[in-house]
């Protein structure tokens, strides 16, 4: 199969993904494009790495359609592969000395971020609590490693650096809330990190970074109440309302987040035993 035809492939299957009546023929597909890919990259002589990358999300997107399929456990398999490649493609873009903000640096790093942090959230899904949060450590050190200071790296990064950070206090506040060992105070720290970078991502052009915000906002306002920083938790449920007011009916999600904070808080002012409800979805 040559480029040309692999790309309208890969730009297919990525299409019928979008469409659950056709994520059956989606699967079937992805399967078609990893082979063409594999094959292109076992070749003699040079491997193209835009063929290798092509590869990697092939294996990634997979992975998530079969978790969306109801079949997460063997969504781990090519979403462990895909992974290995990103960190491949990434520790080339690393030895080219450019700096890690430069596009082609700061897209490896969040493709390789963002595979890790959705292979969490499938490990989950495939009932794997434990792995979910070791890989996201993974995702947070892949970054750090990189960039060393997260507010300085590219855009991309800092937006998967800011899933990660909420999805990693999302998981610690779900495993303590479940009765789970669960670190609240570093889920508090994990989403006030989330929350620094969401903010530096805030652009009117892009209405979702203020739904992400809004989002993490509602997690550490529950995470402060739980440490009992609650003047701190009264004031990011200020931010985080006024954010969902802009938003109206799209930010419902948020909102309720937001709404088991508040309803924590003022039983927990008022001397009444915290409720055991939270809101964990990925984002």
């Amino acid at each position: 199969m040559g480029p040309d035809e692999r790309k309208r492939l890969f730009e297919q299957a990525r299409e019928y993904s979008t469409r659950q009546h056709r994520w059956t023929e989606a699967d079937r597909l992805w399967v078609r494009v990893i082979d063409a890919y594999r094959e292109a990259t076992r070749r003699p002589g040079p491997v193209d790495s835009e063929d290798r990358r092509q590869l990697a999300r092939a294996l990634w997107r997979r992975a998530m359609l079969l978790s969306a399929l109801g079949r997460p456990g063997p969504g781990m398999v090519p979403g462990r592969e895909a992974v290995a490649i990103f960190e491949q493609l990434n520790d080339a873009a690393r030895g080219t000395g450019q700096d890690h903000a430069t596009p082609r640096r700061d897209e490896a790093l969040a493709e390789l971020v963002t595979a890790v942090v959705d292979v969490a959230e499938i490990a989950f899904a495939a009932g794997q609590p434990a792995a979910r949060v070791q890989l996201l450590e993974r995702a947070i050190a892949a970054g750090l490693l990189t960039v060393g200071t997260p507010t300085t790296a590219g855009p991309r990064t800092r937006e998967a650096l800011g899933t990660a950070y909420h999805n990693q206090a999302t998981a610690l506040l779900h495993r303590a809330l479940t009765g789970s060992t669960g670190d609240l105070t570093e889920a508090a720290l994990a989403a006030s990190r989330a929350c620094e970078l969401r903010q530096g991502l805030l652009d009117p052009a892009r209405p979702l970074a203020f739904w992400e915000l809004a989002n993490t906002y509602g997690v550490y306002a529950q995470c402060l109440v739980l440490v009992n920083e609650f003047d701190r938790a009264g004031t990011v449920l200020k931010l985080g309302n006024k954010l969902v007011d802009t938003l109206g009916p799209a930010g419902a999600e948020p909102a309720l987040k937001l709404r088991v904070a508040a309803e924590m808080l003022a039983q927990q002012r008022g001397g009444v035993p915290r409720p055991r409800r939270w809101g964990w979805r990925r984002r």
